[in-house]
C-alpha cells in the first residue's frame, strides 16, 4: 500500500489533484489530504484530516500518524508536481530508502522564472554543503519513503521543509537517497504561499535556522 499525504491550505487546485493522482498512479494507494484551510474543502478520492497544528512539517507529520500505507509519498497540493512520477519513485524503492523529485538533477527543470530558479538552486546548493547533503535539490517537497525510515526518527518540524530534515536525520543513519529529475511546474491555481517578498524572506530564515539546528545536534 502507498499513501500519499497532501498538506494543503486554501488550494483551489486539490480536487483536481486528487482526480489525477488517481488516473496516474495505478498502485494501491491511498491519499490523505491534511487541511488547514479557512473553509473545510469537500473532496472525493481522499480522506481529509483537519490539521491541528501549524505549518507544512507538522501537517506531514499528522498524516503520517493516520497512513496505512508501507510508502509514503509527500506532494505539494497546487499542482506543482506531477502525480506521474511517482510510478518512477515506486520503482527505485526497492533499492533505495528515499527518493526524492528534483529539478536540479540531470535532466530535471523547473517552470520558475530564471532569477527564482537561481537563487533557489544556490540557497539549496549552500543548506545542502552546510549538512553534508550530496543532494541537488535538498529543498524539494516532492520525496517518496520507505515507511521503516521513520522508524525511531524523531521529527521537529519547522517551516515547510520537512523533507530536508528527514533526508538529513535518517542519511545519518544510513538511509540510502536517490534523486529522479522531475519537471517542477507553476502551481495550476490559487497564490503562493512563499515568493520573493517577506514571507519569502522570512521562511529563508527558518529554512537556515532549521539546517543550522540540524548540523549542531539541537532540531
Amino acid at each position: 500500500m502507498l499513501s500519499i499525504i497532501i498538506p494543503t491550505k486554501n488550494e483551489p487546485y486539490l480536487q483536481r489533484l486528487i482526480d489525477d493522482i488517481g488516473g496516474k498512479v495505478k498502485t494501491e494507494h491511498e491519499i490523505i489530504v491534511v487541511d488547514k484551510s479557512s473553509a473545510v474543502p469537500v473532496v472525493s478520492g481522499a480522506r481529509l484530516i483537519r490539521q491541528k497544528s501549524d505549518g507544512l512539517g507538522n501537517a506531514f507529520v499528522e498524516g503520517l500518524a493516520e497512513a496505512k500505507g508501507d510508502t509514503v509519498v509527500i506532494m505539494d497540493g497546487d499542482g506543482s508536481h506531477d502525480p506521474a512520477y511517482i510510478s518512477e519513485m515506486l520503482g527505485h524503492s526497492k533499492d533505495y530508502d528515499i527518493v526524492v523529485g528534483s529539478k536540479f538533477a540531470d535532466g530535471g527543470s523547473s517552470e520558475d522564472t530564471a532569477s527564482r530558479a537561481i537563487v533557489s538552486k544556490a540557497f539549496g546548493s549552500a543548506i545542502g554543503a552546510l549538512l553534508g547533503l550530496k543532494i541537488k535539490d535538498p529543498m524539494s517537497g516532492f520525496a517518496l519513503f520507505r515507511r521503516s525510515v521513520f522508524n525511531g526518527l524523531d521529527l521537529r518540524p519547522r517551516g515547510y521543509k520537512i523533507v530536508l530534515e528527514i533526508m538529513y536525520k535518517s542519511s545519518k543513519r544510513g538511509a540510502r537517497i536517490k534523486e529522479i529529475a522531475i519537471r517542477f511546474q507553476k502551481r495550476k491555481a490559487g497564490e503562493s504561499k512563499v515568493g520573493f517578498n517577506i514571507s519569502g524572506l522570512k521562511e529563508a530564515y527558518r529554512i537556515f535556522l532549521l539546517a543550522l539546528s540540524l548540523k549542531t545536534g539541537k532540531g
